[in-house]
C-alpha cells in the first residue's frame, strides 16, 4: 500500500502540471487546476501517514496573481466588490444569506464578529449598506469588471502575435534554434515522425487563430497537412522537405506579420535554400553513382549521393564546393551529435571560400555529423 500510494503521488504530480496545457483558460494565467492541486495535496497527506512519514512542505504551484485573473469570463455584474466587516452583531451566515439576494462570486470568510467579503454585484452601495449595519468596514474595494475585461482583451490581442508557427526538428540544438526564430517545435524528422496527432496537438496549444507548418521532411509532409485539415485553425503547410529549407524558411518569419503574407515571404525564403549533408553510412551499398562502405561518410546534395570516403573532412568540402558552386552569400552548418571533427572541417570551408560568410551552429541531430544550407 505504502508503495503504492508513492506512485500515486508521482504520477498525480505529473497529472497536475499537465493540467495547464489542457484547458484555454489555465494556460492563459498560467497555472494548475485547483481542484486537482487540492485532491492531490489530500493524497500526499494520506501516503505521508501511512509510509510513517512527515507531511511534506506545500510548495506553491503558480506565483501570486492578481484578483482580476480569475475574471476570466464577463460576469453578467458589473462590480467585483470586497470589503472587511467587524461588529459584535456580524454573523457570517446571517450575511452571506442578504448578499445572495444582490449578486454571485459570493464569499464570507471568517467568524462571528469579524469577516471579509468577496461578491459581484450591480449594487456595491447595498452591499455595504448591508455591513454598515453590522459594523464597521474597512479596505473596501470596488472594481468595475467590465471595464478590466475589456482592458485585458486589449492588452492580450497587443501582445499576442498574428501567425505562429510550428517546426518539426530533431536535435536539442536546432529546437533550440527554431525556437530562437519564433517557431514553437515538434521532436521528429526523417528518422522519428511525428503523428498527426502531435503536430495537431502543437497547432492547438498556439494561442494565434493563423499558424504556419514546417514539417521540415518529406516524410513528415503528410502528416503536416492531415494535421492542418483537422485543426479548426487557418493552418498553412509549407512543404520544407529538409531541416535547412525549414529554417531558411523561418528566417523569414514574422508574428507579427498577417498569414498570408508570412506564407509568401517563407515559401520564398524556402525556394532559395539549396541544402547539403553528410550522413554515415549504416551498411555498404551502391546509392545512385556513389559506392559507400559501411562506416564510411556520404556526402548528399539536396538529398542526392555526390561523394563518399573514409574521413568526414574531403566529403563535406567536396559537398559544400558543389553548394557555392553557382554562388553563395552565406552558408550555415548545423553539427550533429558526436562530430569530433566540425573544427577542422569548418576552418577548411572558411580557406577555401574566404567570400564566404560561414555560421555555425550545433544541431545535435543524430545520423548526420553535418548539415549544410547555402542562400
Amino acid at each position: 500500500m505504502a508503495e503504492a500510494l508513492g506512485e500515486l503521488v508521482a504520477h498525480g504530480e505529473r497529472a497536475l502540471a499537465a493540467t495547464t496545457d489542457q484547458l484555454d483558460i489555465l494556460r492563459q494565467a498560467g497555472v494548475v487546476d485547483a481542484g486537482g492541486a487540492g485532491v492531490l495535496e489530500l493524497l500526499r497527506g494520506i501516503a505521508a501517514h501511512v509510509r510513517g512519514e512527515p507531511l511534506p512542505e506545500l510548495e506553491a504551484v503558480s506565483g501570486g496573481l492578481p484578483l482580476e485573473a480569475v475574471h476570466q469570463e464577463l460576469s453578467r455584474y458589473r462590480y467585483c466588490t470586497s470589503f472587511f466587516v467587524e461588529g459584535e452583531t456580524v454573523d457570517p451566515e446571517e450575511l452571506e444569506r442578504e448578499l445572495t439576494k444582490l449578486g454571485d462570486s459570493l464569499l464570507v470568510v471568517g467568524g462571528p464578529g469579524a469577516v471579509k467579503v468577496h461578491v459581484h454585484t450591480d449594487e456595491p452601495g447595498a452591499a455595504l449598506a448591508l455591513a454598515t449595519e453590522r459594523g464597521v468596514i474597512e479596505e473596501v474595494d470596488i472594481k468595475n469588471m467590465h471595464a478590466q475585461t475589456a482592458d485585458r482583451t486589449e492588452r492580450l490581442e497587443r501582445e499576442a502575435g498574428v501567425t505562429g508557427a510550428v517546426a518539426v526538428v530533431l536535435g536539442a540544438g536546432n529546437r533550440r534554434l527554431f525556437e530562437s526564430l519564433g517557431a514553437s517545435t515538434v521532436e521528429g524528422g526523417e528518422t522519428m515522425n511525428p503523428s498527426t496527432a502531435d503536430l495537431l496537438a502543437a497547432v492547438e496549444a498556439l494561442p494565434e487563430q493563423g499558424v504556419v507548418l514546417l514539417p521540415n521532411s518529406k516524410n513528415v509532409v503528410l502528416a503536416a497537412e492531415q494535421a492542418a485539415e483537422q485543426s479548426g485553425k487557418d493552418v498553412r503547410v509549407i512543404p520544407t522537405r529538409s531541416l535547412q529549407a525549414g529554417l531558411g524558411a523561418l528566417v523569414a518569419f514574422d508574428v507579427g506579420r498577417p498569414l498570408d503574407e508570412n506564407v509568401a515571404e517563407m515559401e520564398e525564403a524556402a525556394a532559395a535554400v539549396r541544402a547539403g549533408s553528410v550522413a554515415r553510412a549504416s551498411r555498404s551499398a551502391k546509392v545512385g553513382d556513389v559506392d559507400v562502405a559501411e562506416g564510411e561518410f556520404l556526402g548528399l546534395l539536396d538529398g542526392e549521393p555526390v561523394a563518399s570516403g573514409e574521413i568526414l573532412g574531403p566529403v563535406a568540402t567536396d559537398v559544400v564546393a558543389r553548394l557555392v558552386g553557382d554562388g553563395a552569400d552565406v552558408l550555415t552548418v548545423l553539427v550533429g551529435d558526436g562530430a569530433e571533427e566540425s573544427d577542422g572541417v569548418v576552418d577548411a570551408i572558411r580557406a577555401a571560400h574566404p567570400g564566404l560568410e560561414v555560421e555555425v551552429h550545433e544541431g545535435g541531430q543524430p545520423h548526420y555529423p553535418l548539415l549544410f544550407a547555402v542562400e
